[in-house]
């Protein structure tokens, strides 16, 4: 028997709408026969004329394993009016018939609107609301990072695309809720009028479409993002995690209803499964990541001896920089070096992040590492600024400061000074780049100022 399946964009109480798109479905040779949670699945029928019928039986709960009693026997009250069983979506009940002037499953206005509403209270506005206080923490969270390191995540597109998804994710919750509840109100006007419940206009369709394929857009780029910067077996892996993750739940679930267990005992399993599971998902992860060796091969690398005679090996990075130590001061001949680059950018800021230092055990050599900034809009200069300047830790905030600096060639310019007094890490500002530098050697003010003018010549 050929079978289909839909993802359809209804809303939950749209049940007009519902209807009258499955008696199309089944005028077109297609019959509903069961609704899942992503996807709608059809079955192929002879073209027939059906008048569907929905109504909703707050009674039931996404835990139960079977009918209830009570749900039995309303399912058995619609069938003896000539009513059709086909199946359930949560507490929703879809029943159709042949029959050309069927009697209505539903005839007060009142109690239908009021059983509309007992059912999207108990499943569809409090998973909203659930949604919506999970979205605002990752916003806040998104937030509170872009606040400790603004620099960093200005030129960061996957930090902008996972705020962006979490907004979008939050406005759809919360817009939703509201367009429910504007139209339950409208049709409590209606009904007290002595009307009908008012239809779900198709707006909200379109709405459900274009907010889906947004979210695929941003997933996409996240993906993308996270790729450009060498993650993207993090993200593949994460996305893993949560097929996983919901498989198990979802096969927990399938066995559950099939031993029919009671519904609290359905419950009390699923929330266990959701519990335990991230919890050990992120074991395993962090147990992986502990465990993995960066591979030397085809790599300079540098073996040090511990005290205790065990040998440590760091990989050597040799990216080329524009400034290296020996522009400024001297290096010994024996020192070995470590050279890193990273560049990123985005629509607000192109960054350089740079750093020359030895790894353990090597001989003392002059290290330093530098960052330039070079912001988009003249309006992020001072939040930029202001980021750089931020003590290192809250409880040091009273004896950490920076204090201004006159250098050559500069609009501005502070170095930093901490409990011990003066030390060498500075901050320039010259027309909308921001220089940050910090030395592991007393510099000289002649190498700083040519460290500077290098690092503000420099192509982003």
């Amino acid at each position: 028997m050929k079978q289909i399946y839909r993802l359809e964009s209804f809303t939950f109480y749209e049940t007009d709408n519902i209807a009258v798109h499955l008696s199309q479905m089944a005028a077109d040779g297609w019959a509903l026969s069961s609704v899942g949670r992503y996807f709608w699945k059809y079955t192929a029928i002879e073209p027939e004329k059906r008048t569907y019928g929905i109504t909703f039986f707050p009674d039931v709960s996404a835990f139960d394993t079977e009918p209830s009693e009570a749900q039995e026997d309303f399912i058995g009250y619609c069938e003896e009016a000539g009513w059709n069983y086909v199946t359930q979506w949560q507490q929703m009940q879809i029943f159709y018939t042949t029959e050309e002037n069927p009697i209505p499953l539903e005839t007060d206005e009142t109690l239908r609107l009021e059983t509309t509403h007992r059912a999207m209270r108990k499943n569809y506005l409090s998973g909203m609301a659930a949604l919506f206080v999970l979205i605002c923490i990752q916003l806040f969270q998104c937030v509170s990072r872009l606040q400790k390191d603004l620099p960093r995540y200005l030129t960061d597109f996957t930090q902008w695309f996972l705020l962006l998804l979490f907004f979008v994710l939050g406005v759809y919750a919360l817009a939703d809720c509201l367009i429910y509840f504007r139209w339950r109100k409208k049709s409590l006007a209606a009904v007290e009028a002595g009307g009908c419940c008012l239809p779900v206009g198709k707006g909200m369709r379109v709405m459900k479409k274009l907010y889906f394929w947004l979210i695929i857009f941003l997933f996409w780029g996240v993906f993308l993002s996270m790729s450009a910067q060498g993650f993207d077996k993090v993200f593949l892996g994460v996305l893993l995690m949560m097929i996983i993750y919901f498989a198990i739940v979802s096969l927990a679930s399938f066995l559950l209803r099939k031993k029919k267990v009671s519904r609290n005992v359905h419950r009390g399993v699923l929330i266990a499964l959701a519990c335990i599971l991230p919890v050990i998902t992120t074991a395993v992860s962090l147990q992986y990541l502990m465990n993995q060796k960066e591979s030397t091969e085809g790599k300079e690398t540098y073996t040090s001896t511990l005290s205790d005679g065990t040998t440590y090996t760091t990989v050597l990075e040799k990216d080329t920089l524009p400034l290296t130590t020996a522009d400024l001061t001297e290096v010994p001949e024996d020192a070995i070096y470590s050279t890193s680059c990273e560049k990123e950018s985005s629509f607000l800021a192109k960054r350089l992040d740079c750093s020359q230092s030895t790894p353990g055990g090597s001989p003392e050599a002059p290290e330093f590492s530098y960052e330039v900034l070079e912001v988009s809009y003249d309006f992020l200069i001072e939040p930029c600024i202001r980021a750089y300047q931020k003590p290192f830790l809250p409880q040091f905030a009273d004896s950490e400061s920076w204090e201004p600096i006159s250098i050559s060639d500069t609009d501005s310019a502070w170095q930093f000074h901490g409990g011990d007094g003066a030390r060498p890490y500075y901050l320039a500002q010259k027309d909308n780049r921001l220089v940050y530098i910090r030395f592991y050697w007393q510099v000289q003010e002649d190498a700083l100022e040519k460290a500077l003018h290098i690092l503000f010549a420099e192509n982003l």
